[in-house]
């Protein structure tokens, strides 16, 4: 009998999710590798786990028989995953940090070139996330440090905050405003406001809505991906649309866009999350270095 790991993973997974896409969501995997993933160890065990139908997925009563000693079996291996990882740690000094694209582009590259002078040692791994989800990588493990916007600290994690950027407005070169030294948000009308979904950051979302309503505007959203500077900057280019950026985001604006500071001033906060109960020293040395660059 040829069983493996991953097998079991999969069987836990779809058995708790009743679902073969939802499963492969979970494991981060496609629902085509679930489906043969299961046929194997079927193949294997030489009997069915799942009864399938067009619209539901439910165990067999060998599935049900024996599915507790699978989930047993996989807790086991992520422990012992979990512990390995521990021990490595100890012996190699590295700092995972999950960085929005803002981030990304201009204080990062900052941040790294101050870790090759001052930790020569340490490995940082950048992992690039959207708006919105430094806390989920943080939450699942996949990251020791976040930097981001509005960040929701999971249970047991500690944020502060290391910088205030300006909100500056993305116009198109042609719009008569784009000719100043700055603009007042009531001016723009009824251009539509071109900005990532509300679920992606709801409390960045709410406070870009709330600076506008101060300043006597209350705009249309034009719903965006998260990337607004990306595909979609044609709609700012156009003249279609606005948009509302960090100052840390102007560097990558180009005409026929114009990025201008507003005229009565706003800021958005810059954090970083860090688990608290993380001691090691490399954690707070990188820390250190974060603080520094951002505040420098």
């Amino acid at each position: 009998m040829d069983v493996t790991l991953r097998q079991l993973e999969v069987f836990v997974a779809v058995a708790r999710e009743r679902h073969f896409r939802r499963a492969a969501a979970s494991l981060h995997v496609t629902q085509p590798v679930v489906s043969q993933e299961i046929r194997r160890l079927e193949r294997s065990l030489g009997a069915a786990l799942f009864e399938r139908s067009t619209r539901t997925v439910s165990l067999t009563s060998v599935g049900a028989d024996l599915l507790a000693g699978a989930e047993q079996l996989h807790e086991g291996t992520q422990s012992w995953v979990r512990r390995a990882r521990q021990l490595a740690e100890q012996h190699v000094r590295r700092v995972r940090v999950a960085v929005t694209p803002s981030v990304m582009d201009e204080l990062l590259p900052a941040i790294m070139r101050c870790v090759e002078m001052r930790l020569v040692d340490a490995v940082v791994e950048e992992v690039a996330v959207q708006t919105g989800e430094v806390a989920d990588a943080l939450a699942d493990g996949r990251c020791d440090v976040g930097i981001g916007r509005f960040v929701t600290p999971p249970p047991g994690h500690v944020s502060e905050t290391i910088r205030a950027e300006q909100v500056m407005i993305a116009l198109s070169s042609r719009h008569p405003l784009a000719s100043g030294t700055s603009v007042d948000l009531a001016a723009m009308g009824d251009l539509p406001l071109l900005l990532w979904p509300r679920t992606q950051n709801p409390a960045y979302h709410d406070h870009l809505m709330a600076i506008c309503a101060d300043r006597g505007l209350e705009p249309l959203v034009l719903v965006s991906p998260p990337l607004i500077v990306g595909g979609r900057s044609y709609l700012i280019a156009d003249g279609r649309a606005f948009g509302l950026i960090p100052e840390s985001t102007a560097s990558r604006i180009t005409p026929p866009i114009t990025v201008l500071p507003l005229s009565t001033p706003a800021t958005v906060p810059l954090e970083v999350v860090w688990r608290g109960d993380d001691k090691r020293p490399v954690i707070g040395e990188f820390l250190e270095i974060v603080r520094s660059v951002a505040g420098s």
